[in-house]
């Protein structure tokens, strides 16, 4: 017995799948179109870099009463030198040239070696503070790198705290931010940029 519809039922499949290859052709093609593009992307990743940033400064500026914070110290501590990351440390950086055997290992380094540098994030941290001029008065310092790892991408975010220090805390004697007001506890107020990128 034969069925004279047999070719029939075949050219229908060969159709149905022809149409239905069209269709996933069709929606690839218009899903670039959509607002689902780079743009929406590069916000969605610079929420996570600006969140990201946010925890990991007030992560490091949460002090117990009547201690110093971890970021407060780690200011306290600089002793004005600007260090980049060379793939093991942040190495100081000296007249243009990378001095490999001086090397800063703090709080700050270490998370952001535990967070940036594992996820592949550029980051700069860039310290302003008050300078006193010879008329009494303050103005901000020119910003000052504390760790500069290039110049950030147009996408990069920044993320700030302000750092109190007072003329009792141990400051290191050789950090350029010196004391603004010698009639009070005040010492300086550091703002502490951390600007973060994806490469």
């Amino acid at each position: 017995m034969l069925d004279d519809k047999a070719q029939l039922h075949t050219l229908e499949g060969v159709a149905a799948a022809t149409v239905m290859l069209l269709v996933i052709v069709y929606a690839l093609d218009s899903t670039a179109m959509t607002p689902l593009t780079s743009s929406t992307a590069n916000v969605h990743a610079e929420t996570e870099l600006q969140v990201l940033g946010q925890d990991i400064l007030s992560a490091l500026d949460y002090a117990e009463p009547g201690y110093n914070s971890k970021l407060k110290n780690d200011v306290l501590n600089w002793s004005g030198s600007t260090y980049i990351w060379t793939a093991s440390n942040y190495s100081q950086l000296y007249i243009g040239q990378v001095n490999k055997s001086n090397n800063l290992d703090n709080n700050l380094t270490k998370i952001l070696n535990a967070t940036f540098v594992r996820q592949g994030i550029a980051h700069n941290v860039v310290l302003t503070f008050l300078v006193l001029n010879a008329d009494n008065t303050t103005s901000p310092s020119p910003p000052t790198y504390l760790i500069y790892n290039g110049d950030p991408s147009d996408n990069a975010v920044i993320i700030s705290r302000k750092i109190v220090l007072q003329s009792s805390d141990n400051i290191n004697p050789v950090n350029p931010i010196k004391n603004i007001d010698n009639s009070t506890n005040l010492y300086n107020i550091v703002d502490v940029k951390l600007i973060l990128w994806r490469m």
